[in-house]
């Protein structure tokens, strides 16, 4: 009977259906969210300030204050209507510190409202991306196999020193 090739198989199946199963779990969770992250991607047709007024008096009193608000009702209603830097800078501050893993309901009313309003704004470039959050999900399905190929082929090799000498 050959002990190591026998846990070594043992070892291939266990790790495929660890990896399936952290997959299957992952895949579940995290669909959800970038479903939100695909939907908030695309570019509406109008401008987002035009058409929720809630975010339009938020993006008013957060930035644009010192505005008459006639003024600012003009200005949402412009293709891209948020242009300043230091507008800009801002909202990518609030962004940026957004972690993409965390559940919606944990976030705060500015971090909602910035996402909502990300869309908009051309200067900002991409949200945050998923691969760090994939990064560790792959390091756990394929970590914790490694590490448990490392601990059974250490200790096949300690118990083989226990083996009676063949003649």
């Amino acid at each position: 009977m050959n002990w190591r090739r026998g846990l070594f198989r043992l070892w291939i199946v266990g790790s495929v259906l660890f990896v399936i199963a952290v997959a299957s779990y992952y895949y579940s969770e995290y669909s959800e969210i970038k479903a939100e992250f695909d939907a908030a991607a695309s570019k509406p047709e109008a401008s987002i300030l035009a058409t929720n007024a809630k975010l339009a008096d938020w993006a008013y009193k957060k930035f644009y204050s010192d505005m008459p608000r006639e003024q600012f009702d003009k200005k949402i209603t412009t293709e891209n209507p948020i242009i300043e830097p230091k507008v800009v800078a801002q909202l990518k501050a609030i962004i940026t510190n957004i972690v993409p893993s965390r559940p919606l309901d944990e976030w705060s009313e500015d971090e909602l409202l910035a996402y909502m309003l990300y869309p908009n704004i051309p200067k900002l470039g991409v949200w945050p991306s998923l691969w760090p959050s994939v990064v560790w999900m792959a390091g756990l399905a394929f970590g914790i196999p490694l590490v448990v190929l490392f601990l059974g082929s250490s200790l096949v090799w300690a118990f083989s020193g226990f083996a009676a000498k063949r003649p």
